[in-house]
Order: C-alpha cells, then sequence, then structure tokens
C-alpha cells in the first residue's frame, strides 16, 4: 500500500472521528453496555435462565434475567424453531392470556431482546445472523399490526416500549423509516411522570427516544428527571438511611429499590464518559444506597425472604441475587473508584460456593423500621412496621397470605437454603420472630391502610459496636405485645410480654421461633432444640413446641402466574403457645447459630444456672426489656422512670434504647417514643 493511500485511509478515519457527534457516542456506548454478558460462566449463563423461568417471570426482575445475558446455543435454537415465520409470532406463546402480571405477550418482546443481544454481540454462529435479523424485523412487524395491550398499565406504559425501544437501538442502522414510525407509536405511551422508580423507567425510556431520534433536547431532559431520583427524600425513592420507598413508606430492597439500583447503574455505565455524564455527587447517592443498604438483604447468593416485597416467587432470593449482581457489574464498570467492592458483590452473589460473604455488622433502617445483622458465618434480621410505614402489599393479588409478616419477624440465615421454594407451602401464621392468631378463618388479606396498620408509634432500633437492638409494639386485629430482639455475634436473644388478644373469635396466640426446611434430625432437651446447625433455646423455661411434617401450598396465593401449582414439603416448625383466656402471655428465648448438639445441650445447662450464665434476662415486663450478655448489657425501657438493671442505675426521661458495656459505643437512638 503507497504511503498516499495510507495517508488517504488515516484523513478519512480523522473525518469520521471528528463528525461523530455526542449523540453518536451515546448511542454507541448504550449499544455496547445493552449487549454485555453478565454471566462469567455457561453454568451461571443457564442459572439466569432458569431463574427468568426463560423470560416468563413475573417479576419483572427476574424476567430481566434472561435478557442479562447471552442465550445458550440451545435456547437460541429453540426461539428459532418455535417462531411462526409466516405468521410472525412464536406459536408457544398464548397471546390471548390477560394476566396482569406475568403477562404472556411481553414474553414475545423479551425475546426480541435477548436475540438482537446476541445478534451484536453473541458468539461467531448467532452475531450478525442473516436469520435472527429476519426474526427481529418479523417479530416487530407483528407488534406494529398487533399492538397488544396488558389490563396492568405498567405493562403498556414502560415494559414494552423500554425493551422494544433498546432492541431498535441495537439495530437501528437497520432499521426502516415505517419501522422507527411503529416503534414511535408504542412510545407514546411513556409520557414523562409519576414518582420513584416508575419516574426513572419513563424518563429512560424516553432517553431512548432521543437517541432513536436523534433528539439531543429530549435525551439531556429525560437524563435529568433520571437524576432527579438520584437523591434523598423523605417521599418516594432512597431515604436517609439508605432504605428505599415505593407504594408509600414501605421498604423496598428486593423490588423496586432493586429495579432502581439495576436501571439507574445501566445508565451510570451508559452515559460514562458522555458529555450527559451524571456529577460525582449523584453518582456516590446510588453508590451508598446499594453499599449500606440493598447489598445486606442478599447472603450467600439468597435475598432475605423479609426484603422481597411481595415477591417471594419460585426461585425468587436467588434470582433477585443475581439482580444484584447485574447492578454491582454495572457499578463497576462506572465509578473506577468502587471497581474492587462491586466485582466482589457481582462475584459473592453469582458463586457463593467460591466467595466468602464480605459484609459484616449491622445495619438498622430508621425510616423503614427494620435491621439487618451478618457475621462472617451468619445473617439475621428483623422487620417491623408502625404508624409511619407500610409494612406489606398485596399488588396484582401476589402475596396475600403476608398479613403477619412485618409484625417483627426475625429471620436467620446460615447456608442460605432455609427458605429456598418454601413459601407455597409455609405456614404463613407462624413467621419466624412473630406473635400472631389464629380465628379459624383463612388468614386476613385486607388491601386497606387500617387493615394493614400496627396502631403504633412504639417501635425503633440502635445499632452499637457489636450488637444490634429493636422494639415495637404491635397492635393490630386485636392483638397485643411489646417485642424486643437482641443480635449479638454469637447469638439472638428475643423477649415478649403482655402478650393478649381482645379478640373473642382467638383460637390461639403463638410466637414462633423458627420455620424452615427440615434438614436432618431434630434433637431436643427440657429447654433446647437442635436442627440444621443452630439451637433454639426457652430463657424461661416455657415449652417449645416442634413439629417436623410434610406440609402442601399452593403457589398462586403466593404468585397468581402460578394458576392451582401445589408444592410439597418436609418443615421444621418450633414455636411457643400463650394464653388466649385475658391472662397475658410472655416469651423469651436465645438463637444460638452455627452450633452442633452437644454445645446447645451444655449452653441451655448454663443458662439455666443464673451465675454462670453468659445470657441473663434482666427484665421482660411491660416497662422494661433487659438482656446482659456476657459484659454487654441492652435495655429497653418503654416508658420513662427510674430502672435498677445488674446493680447499675438508669434514668429515662422518655423510652428508649441504652446499650452498656461496649468502649466508644455509637448508639443512635431512633423512633422509640
Amino acid at each position: 500500500m503507497t504511503n498516499r493511500v495510507l495517508v488517504f485511509l488515516v484523513a478519512v478515519t480523522l473525518s469520521l472521528n471528528l463528525s461523530a457527534s455526542p449523540l453518536d457516542d451515546l448511542r454507541r456506548s448504550f449499544v455496547e453496555a445493552s449487549a454485555v454478558s453478565y454471566a462469567p460462566n455457561d453454568e451461571v449463563t443457564e442459572r439466569f435462565v432458569k431463574y427468568s423461568d426463560n423470560g416468563r417471570a413475573n417479576d419483572v426482575l427476574l424476567l430481566q434475567l434472561y435478557m442479562s445475558v447471552h442465550l445458550p446455543d440451545a435456547e437460541v435454537e429453540n426461539l428459532l424453531a418455535e417462531f411462526d415465520w409466516e405468521k410472525k409470532c412464536w406459536k408457544d406463546i398464548d397471546y390471548a392470556d390477560m394476566n396482569r402480571g406475568r403477562w404472556p405477550s411481553t414474553l414475545h418482546i423479551t425475546r426480541m431482546y435477548s436475540l438482537a443481544k446476541i445478534y451484536k454481540a453473541g458468539n461467531a454462529r448467532w452475531k450478525d445472523s442473516e436469520q435472527i435479523s429476519r426474526l427481529l424485523h418479523l417479530a416487530m412487524s407483528w407488534w406494529y399490526e398487533n399492538m397488544p395491550k396488558c389490563p396492568n398499565w405498567w405493562h403498556n406504559d414502560i415494559g414494552v416500549p423500554k425493551k422494544l425501544t433498546a432492541v431498535l437501538l441495537m439495530i437501528r442502522d437497520e432499521l426502516s423509516q415505517e419501522e422507527i414510525s411503529g416503534g414511535l407509536k408504542v412510545l407514546e405511551r411513556s409520557k414523562f411522570g409519576r414518582t420513584g422508580q416508575n419516574k426513572v423507567w419513563l424518563a429512560g425510556n424516553n432517553l431512548m427516544k432521543g437517541l432513536l431520534i436523534d433528539d439531543e433536547a429530549l435525551v439531556i431532559k429525560a437524563r435529568d428527571l433520571i437524576a432527579e431520583e438520584m437523591c434523598l427524600t423523605d417521599e418516594e425513592g432512597i431515604q436517609e438511611d439508605w432504605s428505599f420507598h415505593q407504594h408509600g413508606p414501605q421498604i423496598q430492597f428486593g423490588n423496586y429499590g432493586l429495579t432502581y439500583v439495576e436501571t439507574i447503574s445501566f445508565w451510570l455505565r451508559a452515559l460514562k464518559g458522555t458529555k450527559y455524564d451524571f456529577t460525582p455527587e449523584q453518582k456516590q447517592i446510588v453508590c451508598n444506597l446499594m453499599k449500606e443498604g440493598i447489598c445486606w438483604s442478599v447472603y450467600k447468593g439468597v435475598m432475605d425472604p423479609s426484603y422481597c416485597g411481595r415477591q417471594n416467587f419460585i426461585d425468587g432470593g436467588t434470582g433477585k441475587a443475581y439482580s444484584l449482581a447485574v447492578a454491582a457489574q454495572n457499578m463497576a464498570a462506572a465509578i473506577d473508584a468502587e471497581r474492587d467492592f462491586f466485582t466482589n458483590v457481582s462475584n459473592e452473589c453469582l458463586l457463593p460456593e467460591l466467595y466468602e460473604n464480605s459484609l459484616t455488622g449491622a445495619r438498622y433502617y430508621w425510616r423503614s423500621d427494620c435491621g439487618i445483622y451478618r457475621t462472617p458465618s451468619w445473617y439475621a434480621s428483623v422487620r417491623m412496621h408502625s404508624e409511619r410505614t407500610v409494612g406489606f402489599e398485596f399488588t396484582n393479588k401476589e402475596n396475600t397470605l403476608a398479613n403477619f409478616s412485618a409484625d417483627g419477624a426475625v429471620i436467620l440465615m446460615q447456608d442460605a437454603k432455609e427458605f429456598e421454594n418454601i413459601f407455597a407451602y409455609w405456614d404463613w401464621r407462624k413467621v419466624p420472630g412473630v406473635t400472631s392468631y389464629d380465628d379459624g378463618k383463612p388468614i386476613k388479606c385486607d388491601d386497606s391502610i387500617e387493615g394493614k396498620k400496627n396502631n403504633s408509634s412504639h417501635v425503633g432500633g440502635i445499632v452499637a459496636e457489636g450488637v444490634m437492638a429493636a422494639t415495637m409494639e404491635l397492635n393490630r386485629d386485636g392483638l397485643y405485645a411489646l417485642k424486643s430482639s437482641f443480635f449479638f455475634d454469637d447469638c439472638v436473644v428475643c423477649l415478649g410480654t403482655d402478650i393478649r388478644g381482645s379478640n373473642l373469635e382467638f383460637k390461639s396466640i403463638i410466637t414462633t421461633i423458627d420455620q424452615i426446611h427440615l434438614q436432618g434430625k431434630v434433637k431436643t432437651g427440657d429447654n433446647w432444640v437442635h436442627h440444621a446447625g443452630r439451637g433454639y433455646v426457652s430463657l424461661d423455661g416455657a415449652k417449645i413446641n416442634v413439629t417436623t411434617d410434610l406440609q402442601k401450598g399452593k403457589w398462586d396465593l403466593i404468585d397468581p402466574a402460578f394458576k392451582e401449582k401445589w408444592d410439597e414439603g418436609k418443615v421444621f416448625k418450633c414455636w411457643f403457645e400463650h394464653p388466649v383466656n385475658g391472662t397475658a402471655g410472655s416469651y423469651a428465648y436465645a438463637i444460638l447459630p452455627c452450633i452442633k448438639k452437644g454445645q446447645v445441650a451444655a449452653m441451655a445447662k448454663k443458662i439455666s444456672d443464673t451465675k454462670k450464665s453468659p445470657i441473663k434476662v434482666l427484665r421482660n415486663d411491660s416497662l422494661c426489656q433487659a438482656v446482659k450478655h456476657d459484659d454487654v448489657l441492652v435495655a429497653v425501657f418503654h416508658s420513662e422512670g427510674q430502672y435498677e438493671l445488674d446493680g447499675q442505675i438508669f434514668v429515662a426521661e422518655s423510652p428508649k434504647i441504652v446499650v452498656k458495656g461496649i468502649e466508644k459505643a455509637e448508639c443512635k437512638l431512633v423512633n422509640l417514643e
């Protein structure tokens, strides 16, 4: 090649680069971010597909997993084989089904997205495949001609436009004007508006629209609206304690909060280095939401069921951990200074068998009435609600058994398999940690504000060095109780008092200690139980009731997409019974994680000797609930007054929680009124 030709080619290249607009740069970055695969190997890829139920999942986060990897060859071959090339749609999709959550027609667009992804960046077999290109154009034509609508506004206004516009951008260079016009017609429903994550979704759809039609002003407006949600608020969105609210003051780590960080982290990645990038301050807020909030709720590749919101669906806990991994990889790519942290989070979510839990300590989310406690070998959480917060929801007929789920739930995980796909046959009156009633009727499913409300503001918690304490006054449905939980590095202590029911229909009142999959043998002693590497000790001598029965249930009460789908399994349950005749009940117990049977028996014997016991219940009444663990004393004062505990005098000017025995303890008392 002559020097003259080389100079000519260099000049042409420079000319093309100089003529590239900022929108061209952003489009290129958008396509690259859209086409990436988040799976480190083939086995994990298969799990992405499995957890999404091959793109059919009701939960948008699980559905998104199908579009987060390069599909395996067998799956692509199946999609091609199932496509009706004459009718321009898939033969195995029931387009007439109008299910609000698991709307089958959206699978049409989901598959288009996944195929467009490998068409742009898949292996040599599928990249730039003429067959896939033809399918995409035919499938697009079918959608424009039929314009299916779902009874659930979200699919029409957000879900379908979000996926379809991404497809259009990935193959923009081969679209006809008619195909672009059809896409714009679909996008007409994505108007700016709403709040929280819904606002972010709608703005993102309009940002993509701006890229599609070369409208920089629209891109900037949409970017700015997304940025408006990258802030702290006392309304829906990121709270100052790094929890996340949507649908009122309700903890939403596993639903809207996780979807928020997955969406925002994608835009952080796509906009990085362009003139449309977000500010460092905005990025830091999202970073903190993940580092101090959402990441804490996933342990050993599973999201805590208390933080999955209304979506404890099949493979929900593991699927949401995979969604967190997607967001973490985007954050690692978007924020150089945080690359190591978020890479570790992703690895721990996707490959927990190879990467150890790295988050330890405690977080109490006072804006959301819940807390998380983590050690190197076990995880625990407490979930409550008050007059300030919403405990649960039944949207789209999901989660219909959840009436007791935020009434002081204490979840403990060691291998993170304890609750795997158990919820169809879980006894929802026996949520671990909860005091509940049985009135002989089906579990109440009242979606009104009053029907779900805990009529008390006396709910709160604190965190000190190595200790977390949380307390709630439960006042719902004619059931009253004072409940406090104390978390130490080797145990969880739970106290309850003044437990009474005013409803004459109550057949029983119970406090559940635990309910998990049966794993091996159960051993019992006079005041203790051992199962699955954990011990349960009654601290006041009350009888611990235990069953290991086969339980059966229906998934459609959890997720209506699974019509008449039954499931069953053997379940370990342990609980206390309380009087229903007007006499006030109480409980006091300790959970000992990661312990052998002989050690539980020895600990129970020690505890029975008040002089030698490392765990001492100092008081458990309507004025004060207090525990001493070795040299650390933690007390909940429910009323003002002077108290003597373990030879020390405490003066409470108002209800509060106190921790003594920890040097330099920084205890922030929140919400306990």
